[in-house]
């Protein structure tokens, strides 16, 4: 019973205490703040990728959804 007071106590201050974004140590996070900036690429087949804001053509690019290196082309 005790068990269930206690993670209800949690639950309820953690609902209590949201607002529109993410906070992160009580410090509001926007997309402002972001050391990254990503691009998303729809593949021919609708495939999504995102990579960093600086896409360079024919070379190696890391996906940040696949995990691996990708080679992007302009076709």
């Amino acid at each position: 019973m005790l068990v269930r007071v206690i993670i209800l106590g949690c639950f309820t201050v953690m609902l209590s205490s949201c607002s529109n974004g993410w906070s992160v140590g009580n410090v509001d996070v926007n997309a402002e703040d972001s050391m990254y900036t990503f691009i998303e690429v729809l593949d021919q087949d609708s495939t999504s990728h995102f990579y960093s804001d600086h896409i360079r053509f024919n070379k190696d690019m890391w996906c940040f959804v696949h995990n691996r290196w990708e080679i992007v082309r302009k076709k």
